[in-house]
């Protein structure tokens, strides 16, 4: 009988154990102490659980300490490491890999906003093995078996660096991914409804063109509508019954999400996504809703037309603002976004969205920081190298000085007071909530929100 390989997948714990979420292509601390399931090591875990002895270890949302974590790796004795880092954490992860090292034998696979948007310069690190253009992966199979790969992996042999070509498919398939190895009960979203919730992805990357979003760097692929309702039926085996649609819009192919729907339907889950409001169609919202949706987050960002025309977005204020209302009045929730700082836009054009915001039937808002994420026009691979990467932080965000930094907190929490003080958007809100969880969730989410961390 053949043994097989044992593989770990792992999110390395942070320094001063601070919540940086790092998934999707992007890497942030949480505003407010919420911690969702990396979507990125969840995909790779059903081809690998197909073929290897498979862990999971989320340092982070598990709190383990940096003592615990080489423990629990040595006793495991991994023959491979899929390591989930970012621009955020990759010196300390590295770090640890290093340690690691030293008394085990093991090769890694790293993943990652910076490893995924910057492979050459990664990939120089002794530390790394191997990194993956696109996941779900099922190259990572053969490469850990075997040690080549043909395709969507960059490796090292003892020679030199294999670059393979990136793989552009526009339709993806992967086993059912185990959510049952992720500790699950640990993980929170603001706005699930239920004490477990979990993500699912149907397409990956993005057909707009935001160049400050990852996103749109992302070659764009989608799932069929069977391995979907396969996973999500999975998903309610296991007692889970929240979802979270991972996706960067949902509903972008209008044919498929209809089909999508007509099956998600029966199976009676209570989930949310982000989308786009010039997509979402009355009917859609409709099917939408009746499938069990309850909750869209739909991006502003700015309404300040020079900075849209800069970061290349495109939005009619005037219809976006009816587009919630719309939403809104199928008993869905809406939580806008805004981004203070965007290139472009000055104080005063932050505060017009605020106000445009304030007036719209929105139930929730968002305000982030402007930080040049990477794949996004406004990276600069210098920050590679660099250990103190706060700027790159959508909650620190990018200010040319701390006088900068005390004008935008000053506008993100003036927006936030004014949005939440109506009191009719209060007592929507209340009227409209369902269940304790999610009363809990939103009030510890509130508080926490007004509470800025320190850098560390």
């Amino acid at each position: 009988m053949m043994i097989r390989k044992r593989v770990l997948l792992l999110s390395p714990p942070t320094v001063n154990g601070s919540m940086i979420i790092k998934d999707q292509y992007c890497s942030n601390t949480s505003k407010a102490g919420y911690y969702w399931i990396p979507v990125d090591l969840l995909v790779l875990s059903g081809d690998l659980s197909d073929h290897f002895e498979l862990k999971v270890l989320d340092a982070i949302v598990e709190k383990k300490s940096l003592e615990e974590v080489v423990k629990e790796v040595r006793d495991f004795t991994p023959d491979h490491i899929v390591v989930l880092s970012s621009i955020l954490t990759h010196h300390s992860d590295r770090a640890l890999i290093a340690d690691l090292k030293k008394d085990l034998s093991f090769k890694t696979t790293f993943i990652g906003d910076v490893f995924y948007f910057s492979p050459k310069q990664m990939i120089e690190f002794s530390e790394v093995d191997s990194i993956i253009y696109e996941y779900p992966c099922p190259q990572l199979v053969r490469y850990i078996q075997e040690g080549t790969a043909e395709s969507n992996i960059v490796y090292k042999t003892e020679e030199k660096v294999i670059y393979t070509p990136a793989v552009k498919e526009t339709e993806v398939k992967y086993s059912t991914p185990r959510h049952e190895l992720f500790p699950v009960k640990r993980y929170s979203v603001p706005f699930m409804m239920e004490k477990l919730c979990t993500s699912v992805l149907t397409n990956f990357g993005c057909k707009f063109s935001c160049n400050y979003c990852p996103g749109s760097s992302v070659n764009y692929r989608e799932r069929s509508v069977e391995d979907i309702i396969s996973e999500l039926t999975h998903i309610k085996s296991l007692g889970i019954n929240n979802v979270w649609i991972r996706d960067f819009t949902f509903a972008l192919n209008k044919e498929r999400s209809i089909k999508l729907l007509a099956e998600l339907t029966p199976l009676k889950v209570n989930w949310f996504c982000l989308s786009r409001s010039e997509i979402l169609e009355e009917s859609l919202l409709q099917q939408m809703k009746d499938s069990g949706c309850y909750l869209i987050m739909v991006g502003v960002d700015t309404i300040n037309e020079a900075a849209m025309k800069q970061i290349k977005r495109q939005q009619n204020t005037n219809e976006l603002k009816a587009k919630i209302e719309q939403i809104e009045n199928k008993g869905i929730f809406v939580l806008s976004h805004m981004i203070i700082g965007l290139p472009g836009d000055r104080y005063r054009d932050m505060i017009r969205t605020i106000h445009y915001l304030n007036s719209s039937k929105a139930s929730f808002l968002s305000i982030n920081l402007f930080a040049p994420r990477t794949g996004s026009a406004y990276f600069n691979e210098i920050n590679i190298h660099s250990e103190e990467a706060s700027n790159l932080d959508s909650y620190y965000g990018e200010q040319a000085s701390g006088l900068q930094r005390f004008f935008y907190l000053m506008i993100k929490n003036y927006g936030m007071i004014l949005f939440y003080s109506n009191p009719r958007r209060l007592l929507g809100i209340i009227s409209r909530i369902k269940t304790r969880t999610q009363l809990k969730i939103l009030l510890r989410t509130g508080i926490k929100m007004f509470i800025p961390q320190p850098k560390n």
